[in-house]
């Protein structure tokens, strides 16, 4: 499944116990058809691994997946960047500080 869903296994480790599937690592995806910039990528990246979790959980005997990626994180039911998250963030700091007058 990881093969034709297009996505790069050799930075995964994954495996099976007692129904449960644990996917953990860097997620990438092997070739990125578009012409597009970052968030782009982002976005088709989001859309593949909502697909893929549908895919597995779709698979007779599965019962749960528990995902442990380095760059990626579910919230709220939506795919997080986690990389863009903490740009988001860096950015609100200095927000912040501009917006802070000195004493």
């Amino acid at each position: 499944m990881l093969i034709r869903t297009n996505i790069d296994y050799t930075k995964l480790d994954f495996g099976t116990v007692r129904g449960v599937v644990y996917l953990r690592g860097l997620f990438k995806i092997s070739r990125i058809y578009t012409d597009g910039g970052e968030d782009e990528i982002k976005e088709f990246t989001a859309k593949t691994l909502f697909t893929f979790e549908k895919k597995i959980r779709s698979i007779p005997g599965v019962s749960d997946i528990v995902f442990q990626f380095i760059n990626w994180r579910k919230e709220k039911g939506q795919w997080i960047s986690i990389e863009s998250k903490k740009k988001e963030e860096k950015k609100e700091e200095k927000d912040e500080d501009k917006t802070t007058p000195c004493v």
